[in-house]
């Protein structure tokens, strides 16, 4: 029974990156000398570029990109988020799962870092968010509900140092989800073995996801708000979502799956 625990520890996704700082896009100035990356001007452009790189889904040559920067930049947060982000994304590309692995401890140990750079930082504790949850899915029992308290601890505290993180909505709001899917007697032996975890309820996943569309109208946060009113056995709700999935454009690395996730769903609704 309590093999379902690790369930929980999906709820840190792979997150692209927000907003892009305003800085010139690559190759906009002609044949000026591009900015040094050691220079403020510089050190924008260049995580425009890792961005894109991501969003492209060469997430080899946005490590490299990042990881070259951090040389430059060993405690800037900007860097080390991006770099969090981006060995989780490798981790959920591939098929290898002792280099899956690899790739979701190195991500903690750059969310460390992050997170000691600037203890202040809403990316940095949304960052160790991510990188616990993936930490946690080749983990033991005990660990895993280790970690499960700090993927809610860290996304509560990113959230209220910046409630304009969607990505923190959505974290916290699959957290809810998944602990509610536990189910009655699976937490309770979890409380009585293990001490227990945070309250959750559904309808607070469902102000989470809600939330995190607000700030930014994701196909993912629709996919995930969908699943919720799904559990709650709420189906047209869930069916208008899933359609939302589908009539999205595929934007981010990892939507065409998410698309496809939204399909099948529908097709079992019937």
């Amino acid at each position: 029974m309590l093999r379902r625990v690790a369930r929980l520890f999906a709820s840190a996704l792979v997150l692209t990156a927000g907003p892009l700082a305003a800085v010139p896009a690559v190759g906009q100035e002609g044949a000026q000398e591009p900015p040094r990356p050691d220079t403020t001007r510089g050190l924008d452009a260049s995580l425009a570029t890792a961005d894109s790189l991501r969003r492209a889904g060469n997430f080899p040559a946005a490590r490299a990109r990042l990881q070259a920067l951090r040389t430059r930049h060993p405690e800037r947060v900007a860097v080390l988020w991006r770099l969090v982000y981006t060995w989780a994304d490798l981790g959920q590309a591939t098929d290898d799962e002792a280099a899956r692995t690899r790739y979701y401890d190195t991500a903690l140990r750059v969310a460390t870092t992050t997170l000691a750079a600037d203890s202040a930082s809403g990316r940095a504790h949304l960052a160790m968010a991510v990188a616990q949850g993936r930490a946690a899915l080749d983990a033991g029992t005990r660990e895993r509900i280790e970690r499960s308290r700090a993927v809610k601890r860290h996304a509560d505290r990113a959230i209220a140092i910046d409630s304009t993180l969607d990505g923190a909505y959505h974290v916290r709001g699959r957290w809810h989800r998944e602990v509610e899917d536990l189910g009655f007697f699976q937490r309770a032996i979890v409380r009585t073995v293990y001490g227990g975890l945070p309250e959750s309820s559904l309808q607070q996943a469902v102000k989470d996801f809600k939330r995190a569309i607000a700030l930014d109208d994701r196909l993912f946060h629709h996919l995930e708000l969908g699943k919720t009113y799904l559990q709650m056995d709420r189906s047209e709700a869930a069916r208008r979502e899933f359609r939302t999935v589908l009539d999205m454009p595929a934007r981010e690395p990892f939507d065409s799956e998410y698309k496809e996730e939204a399909r099948t769903y529908l097709a079992d609704l019937g």
